[in-house]
């Protein structure tokens, strides 16, 4: 088995809590080379994974050229995940990226034609769809376990707005994200319920800034805050289900509350991962309105890895569930419909 040498691009938090680590034990991979212009991130992440310095580099295309390097990760913020992206492309390496796929629509459309020409392997890395509790909802839902979809409810809430002495960083700044709350967490339950129950047709939304200025990083100077605290928004599915969804990053008490609840014709599945290997089905079996909710463990063969997964996305053994750059482009339709519903105050179809 040929090893894998992985370059990977952003040396920040996404980058040493969900990438590196696991990558590290999989099996036939090498960390080769790291990119960050933040010279501190990259020696500190350098020097935990034993990366040479003439493999350290402040420049993505400097990383990308690297003859040591046979696929590309990509963990930066928003802004430079397509360039970063279209210049893997251009070089005929491989790559993951972090969601959502860019900052707008155009630009997405774009990386997706340049790869699917190229037919170079890419993932986006929606993390969540590799849970057990989604992964086994996913095969329940494709038995019609449920019956008809009638309505969904999805919330995903945190309080990290009002982590103690949190500065202006590049997620509260819309020229570098664009999304805040929507691409930052809703991407997450916007991907799984495309996943789980059906396309988006059309969507309307309501957004506000709990915390409105911060400090900037750099100096004690007070700037204002651009990118949206919490999004309210409703969804029709193009099955005739309707979705609601509520998502903060301003929710107190939240550390990382996610839910799912979807009702069907003749049941209804939730769960909650905070407890990621549990699912809570119902079924109609011929009590009428008495149908208590049963708590059942998913089977072990659910569990996934993210980066397991896109190494074999590599080795040409991608599993059904991988997600698609085509997945992403259908995220970023979405985040888009959301941001031009509030500016437009209306619904607006997809």
């Amino acid at each position: 088995m040929k090893t894998i040498r992985v370059g990977l691009v952003g040396c920040g938090g996404i980058a040493n809590g969900a990438h590196l680590p696991p990558l590290a034990k999989i099996e036939g991979v090498t960390i080769a080379a790291l990119c960050d212009i933040d010279a501190e991130h990259l020696a500190r992440t350098g020097d935990k994974y034993n990366v040479p310095q003439d493999r350290r580099f402040a420049d993505y295309r400097d990383l990308i050229a690297c003859a040591d390097v046979d696929a590309v990760d990509i963990c930066t913020p928003n802004n430079s995940h397509c360039p970063v992206a279209m210049a893997a492309v251009a070089a005929g390496k491989p790559f993951c990226v972090e969601k959502p796929v860019g900052i707008g629509t155009g630009e997405v459309e774009q990386l997706v034609a340049a790869t699917e020409a190229t037919g170079i392997p890419a993932m986006v890395c929606f993390s969540y769809r590799f849970m057990p509790a989604v992964r086994y909802a996913h095969d329940l839902m494709q038995q019609q376990s449920i019956g008809d979809v009638i309505s969904v409810y999805a919330q995903y809430l945190k309080a990290s707005a009002f982590m103690k002495g949190r500065r202006l960083d590049w997620r509260f700044v819309s020229e570098i994200a664009r999304y805040g709350v929507s691409g930052d967490l809703a991407v997450h339950i916007i991907d799984m319920i495309a996943h789980l129950v059906g396309d988006f047709t059309a969507v309307t939304a309501q957004t506000g800034i709990a915390v409105k200025q911060r400090l900037r990083l750099d100096r004690d100077e007070y700037a204002p805050v651009d990118t949206d605290d919490y999004c309210n928004f409703l969804a029709e599915l193009d099955n005739g289900a309707s979705a609601t969804f509520g998502v903060s990053r301003s929710a107190i008490g939240n550390k990382n509350h996610i839910s799912i609840d979807i009702y069907g014709s003749k049941g209804a599945i939730t769960f909650d991962l905070n407890k990621p290997s549990e699912i809570q089905i119902c079924s109609d079996d011929g009590r009428g309105l008495d149908l208590p909710m049963e708590t059942i463990q998913v089977p072990e063969r659910y569990k996934a890895s993210q980066m397991q997964t896109w190494i074999d996305v590599l080795r040409g053994r991608a599993p059904s569930f991988a997600p698609t750059l085509r997945d992403g482009l259908k995220c970023q339709k979405i985040l888009d419909a959301l941001l031009a519903s509030v500016e437009n105050r209306r619904w607006m179809a997809l």
